[in-house]
C-alpha cells in the first residue's frame, strides 16, 4: 500500500510526457489535468499529440540527480505566470523545439549555436561550454472544444564549463554568466525569428528566460533564473530575475534569512532532544526576491515503533506550526530506515496536517 501511495505522490509532481499537433492555432483531443490539488499559482495541464521524448530523456540524464530538475520547469511557470494568467491559460510541455535544433544550439560549430565563438574567453576560460540545454512550455487558452496557443516560454540552461566538457576548477562569476546570458536571449530570439521549426509561432509572445544550473562541485540546490525577456515580434527588455534555492542551515541561509535561520534551528534542537538517537533534519527553502515561499524538509530519524513515529512526527508538526516567525508553505518527508513513513503539510495560513503512511 505504501508504494502504491508513493508512486501517485511520484505520479503527481511529475506531470508530464506531452504530445501536440503541427498545428499552431488549435489543439483538439487533449487530456487535461485540473490541478484542482493544487493552489491557484498552478497552470491546468493539457496533453498534447506530440512531443519530443529523447529531448525529454536528455533532459532527465543532465538535471534529474539536482533541485534543477523540479526548479526549472516550476520556476519557468512562476516567470510565466506575469504574463500568461494561471487563471484563464493552460500548459503543456514544449511543441516546437525538436533535438535537432536543439543540439545545435548546444553546439559550438553550427548554424544557429549560441555558444561562444571559437577563441572567445570568458571569466578567465578560453573556449568554454556555456549552454547546455533548452526546456519549453506552451500557453493556451480554450477555444470551444479546442485549446489556441497565446504564447511560448523558453529555459536557457547555462552550465559554465571548460572547452573539454569537464566542471571549472573554480565557479564562475555572476557577472560574467548574467553578461553571456544577455547575449544568449537575444542571438536565441534570431534563431526563433529564422529556423524553420518556428515559423508557425514566431509571432506569438515568447518569454525567454536564463536559468543558472547548479554547480554541483559545491552544492545540489543553487541553481536558479536570473533574467528574462518577454518578446514581441522583437527582443524585449532583458530583466534580472532574483530567485533562489537554500540549503538550511547554511553560511547562505543565515546571510539571506537569520529569522528563519534561527527558527530552524530551533526546531532542530527540539525534534532531537525529543528523540532517543540520531536525528537528521535538513531543509530546503525557495525564495523570491529575497522573500522566503516554500520549504522541504527531510527528516531522517532512526524509529523503532509506530508509536514512536507518531510521537515525532506530532513533535516535528507542533514545531514547524509555532515556531517559524514567517508564514509560508511547507512540507516535510519523515523517514526511517531510508523509507518514508509519514507526511506533514503546512499550507500558508493554516495549521500543519500529517499523514502516517501505513
Amino acid at each position: 500500500m505504501k508504494k502504491l501511495i508513493l508512486a501517485c505522490m511520484a505520479l503527481t509532481l511529475l506531470v508530464g510526457c506531452h504530445r501536440a499537433k503541427e498545428s499552431v492555432q488549435e489543439q483538439t483531443n487533449t487530456d487535461t489535468a485540473t490541478m484542482d490539488s493544487f493552489d491557484d499559482s498552478y497552470y491546468k495541464i493539457i496533453k498534447t499529440e506530440s512531443g519530443d521524448s529523447e529531448l525529454r530523456e536528455g533532459f532527465y540524464l543532465d538535471y534529474g540527480a539536482t533541485s534543477d530538475f523540479k526548479t526549472i520547469g516550476r520556476g519557468l511557470q512562476i516567470l510565466s505566470s506575469d504574463y500568461f494568467s494561471t487563471s484563464n491559460h493552460y500548459m503543456s510541455e514544449g511543441q516546437y523545439l525538436k533535438l535537432s535544433l536543439k543540439n545545435e544550439l548546444v553546439k559550438r560549430k553550427s548554424d544557429y549555436s549560441l555558444q561562444p565563438a571559437s577563441g572567445t574567453t570568458i571569466g578567465g576560460i578560453k573556449d568554454p561550454i556555456m549552454l547546455q540545454n533548452v526546456q519549453e512550455q506552451d500557453y493556451f487558452v480554450k477555444d470551444g472544444k479546442g485549446y489556441t496557443l497565446k504564447g511560448i516560454s523558453f529555459s536557457l540552461i547555462i552550465e559554465p564549463r571548460n572547452s573539454d566538457n569537464s566542471v571549472l576548477a573554480e565557479p564562475m562569476s555572476n557577472s560574467d554568466i548574467e553578461s553571456y546570458g544577455r547575449e544568449c536571449i537575444q542571438k536565441f530570439y534570431n534563431v526563433i525569428r529564422q529556423a524553420d521549426e518556428f515559423k508557425k509561432v514566431k509571432d506569438l509572445p515568447i518569454l525567454i528566460t536564463v536559468y543558472k544550473a547548479t554547480n554541483t562541485a559545491t552544492s545540489s540546490v543553487d541553481g536558479n533564473y536570473i533574467l528574462k525577456s518577454y518578446c514581441q515580434k522583437d527582443v524585449g527588455e532583458i530583466n534580472k530575475v532574483n530567485h533562489e534555492n537554500v540549503l538550511f542551515t547554511s553560511e547562505r541561509a543565515e546571510q539571506l534569512d537569520k529569522t528563519t535561520f534561527a527558527d530552524f534551528e530551533t526546531i532542530k534542537r527540539t525534534v532531537k532532544n525529543a528523540a532517543t538517537e540520531a536525528v537528521g533534519f535538513v531543509g530546503e527553502a525557495r525564495y523570491m526576491n529575497n522573500e522566503i515561499q516554500s520549504m522541504v524538509i527531510n527528516a531522517n530519524l532512526n524509529i523503532k515503533s509506530s508509536t514512536e513515529l507518531m510521537y515525532l512526527t506530532s513533535i516535528i508538526a507542533d514545531a514547524i506550526d509555532t515556531k517559524f516567525t514567517y508564514d509560508f508553505q511547507i512540507s516535510v518527508l519523515v523517514n526511517s530506515q531510508d523509507q518514508l513513513q509519514a507526511v506533514i503539510v503546512k499550507d500558508k495560513g493554516q495549521s500543519s496536517k500529517s499523514t502516517y503512511l501505513y
